[in-house]
């Protein structure tokens, strides 16, 4: 792995590095007699202890300063960003406060029109969809999108805080920039994999002790570090293109096979699982240069219809949704989140019939679970709201209830109106529409400091002189990085200080290899006998396994073995072998198969997972959500 990204590892882990040396260190003089006297020991030695404590102690405290700091910095906007919002919009007309709520989207992949209509009606920004992207002989044209994404940021250079130049880029389905860019297995990969830690998947024998809570808490660590990599490997990428503001990650708990909206776009069913690797998502987008979202509050992952195409009803009473569903969003609110997506949900225990993003109840909820910051809808013009707001009405709706930030209203010139409109007439106040425009300005402002710099964390910025030293100090104790050799630069095959290759392909690497979980079959069996046959699937995925299996030594052709390839809503493969779910795990249940293997990517980085995993090497993940009989946590190896 780069050096770069190795330097990160121990900065994303720092909280569990804290906790580890705190419970390494706090014997507190284990070996003293019962009278406190150390057998004996002189008065000196004495004095000596204590100052040793005293000092460990000092150094603890600087600790926690320095990376309740960086947390702070990497949480949203700080005071500083508030005070200078405030001042900002206080000089804005109404007409330019409402454009500062609107997120518009465009056609194609010119994007001057777009940039026109930003300088016009002072949008806040842009969303750019898959699209809008240029694409050239080998996929996307990363020169000419970074030259779009220009023309965005030029029509707002008037003003002292950039455009939001956004993206739907989670990793998996939700891929708007592709290749060349990296190409991230999906999020529910990153659950995986923390799941197949935390089950002792990297041990070829099971430990003769139960870890302590120190080891525990930084095996953890390791693959949310992992999540936090990801994500920040991502962050810059998109960065670099231009871009300001990613609608990511998902905080929804997925209900497994029922949940036909989102699926492997989440982390996993486990809302402990959920939460912990949302946060890591968000900070590592931030820690990338970026503004990111958790979404889709109240909970997209447990409802059984798609809001693209209807409004669907959530109806689990208010006590579960606490424990369940929202249990992920509260834990990033208590840490701190720039950002929050409201969804489109139907839930009767907050207010029945109307969509969450129209709805007073809702936003209520978030800001009583401690959210200051922006709310932003998800996209105005799907049919959720659509078929129960026209064009003019849905965006007034949403702010009046209590959104900060509307994206891709039906029309983005008729939502400017209307929202002038409202406020003229009285019927929307004036404060709402400031307040909103406040929030919307002061993250602009935040994401704009981060990316240069300026901050306590971010692009650039140096692990404070207090943390550095605690990686080796906390693996001295034992608290090792669980396993993660791909993070941590052990099998890298690098000198130490050597900068090689393409760090984000390597840390997507890292997430494919250590995701691919064995639901059926022998563990490290080699099960390419022969020649291999690759079905199903679509022709890029045979083409990308097909090439794996030969850059391995495998030949191609009939009369061995079968490899399957499932996607949501093929049908059952017939006389597969092997099965391979590309996506999310569920479809496995009606692919029986003697060997069953869940995947979570598309991207030639899995491939290569897969074909080693075929060919004997350990699975080293577990089911992150339940798959037919299996529950969570379920894996062969």
């Amino acid at each position: 792995m780069t050096s770069a990204l190795r330097r990160l590892a121990p900065l994303l882990m720092v909280p569990a590095l804290l906790l580890s040396s705190c419970a390494s260190g706090d014997d507190g003089g284990a070996g003293d007699d019962a009278d406190g006297t150390g057998g004996g020991a002189s008065g000196d030695g004495q004095n000596q202890d204590q100052q040793e404590r005293d000092q460990q102690e000092q150094d603890e405290q600087e600790r926690r300063e320095a990376f309740a700091a960086r947390e702070a910095a990497l949480a949203g906007p700080g005071d500083q960003h508030r005070d200078a919002a405030a001042a900002a919009v206080a000089e804005l007309s109404i007409d330019e406060q409402a454009g500062q709520v609107l997120v518009g989207e465009y056609g194609g992949t010119d994007a001057s029109g777009m940039a026109g209509l930003i300088e016009e009606l002072h949008l806040a920004g842009a969303i750019v969809m898959g699209d809008n992207v240029p694409r050239g002989e080998d996929g996307a044209d990363l020169d000419a999108l970074a030259g779009e994404l220009d023309t965005l940021h030029q029509a707002a250079v008037s003003r002292d805080w950039p455009a939001v130049v956004a993206v739907d880029q989670e990793g998996g389905l939700v891929t708007r920039v592709g290749h060349p860019l990296t190409e991230w297995p999906a999020p529910m990969a990153y659950g995986a994999a923390r799941l197949g830690a935390l089950d002792g998947q990297h041990s070829d024998e099971a430990p003769e002790e139960a870890p302590d809570e120190a080891a525990e808490e930084a095996a953890v660590a390791g693959h949310d570090a992992l999540a936090a990599l990801g994500h920040r490997a991502m962050g810059e990428d998109l960065a670099e293109l231009g871009f300001t503001m990613d609608f990511a990650p998902n905080a929804d708990v997925t209900l497994g096979a029922e949940d036909v909206a989102i699926g492997s776009r989440s982390f996993g069913a486990d809302p402990q699982l959920v939460a912990d690797l949302a946060l890591a998502g968000l900070r590592g987008l931030a820690e990338g240069g970026l503004a990111g979202s958790a979404k889709h509050f109240p909970g997209h992952g447990g409802v059984t219809e798609d809001s693209h195409l209807t409004l669907p009803v959530q109806p689990a009473e208010l006590s579960e949704l606490e424990d369940h569903d929202w249990a992920p969003f509260q834990q990033v609110i208590e840490a701190g989140a720039p950002m929050i997506m409201m969804g489109h949900l139907d839930v009767p225990a907050l207010e029945a019939g109307v969509p969450s993003s129209l709805s007073p109840a809702a936003y209520e909820r978030l800001r009583e679970m401690g959210h200051d910051g922006v709310i932003v809808t998800d996209a105005l013009n799907m049919a959720a709201v659509v078929d129960q707001a026209g064009p003019a009405e849905a965006p007034v709706r949403a702010l009046e209830t209590g959104a900060d930030l509307l994206l891709m209203p039906s029309d983005v010139r008729t939502a400017h109106a209307a929202i002038v409109d409202a406020v003229e007439s009285g019927r929307l106040e004036e404060d709402r529409l400031t307040e909103a425009a406040e929030r919307v300005v002061a993250l602009m402002l935040w994401q704009q400091d981060l990316a240069a710099g300026e901050l306590d964390a971010g692009p650039g910025v140096a692990l404070p002189e207090v943390l550095q030293g605690l990686e080796e100090e906390v693996e001295q104790d034992g608290g090792g990085y669980a396993d993660l050799p791909s993070i941590t630069g052990e099998d890298a095959g690098e000198d130490a200080g050597e900068d090689t290759g393409d760090g984000a392909a390597e840390v997507a690497a890292a997430v494919a290899r250590h995701a691919v979980t064995l639901v059926a079959g022998q563990c490290e069996a080699d099960v390419l006998q022969g020649p291999v046959t690759v079905v199903g699937g679509q022709e890029q995925d045979r083409a990308r396994l097909e090439s794996a299996l030969q850059a391995a030594g495998h030949q191609l052709g009939a009369g061995g073995t079968v490899i399957g390839l499932v996607a949501p809503g093929a049908p059952p493969s017939q006389g597969a072998d092997v099965v391979v779910a590309l996506d999310r795990p569920e479809p496995l249940r009606l692919h029986p198969a003697e060997t069953q293997v869940a995947l979570y990517g598309r991207g030639e980085e899995s491939f290569t997972a897969l074909v080693e995993v075929l060919a004997g090497a350990p699975a080293p993940g577990a089911l992150p959500t339940p798959v037919g009989e299996h529950e969570v946590g379920h894996s062969v190896c």
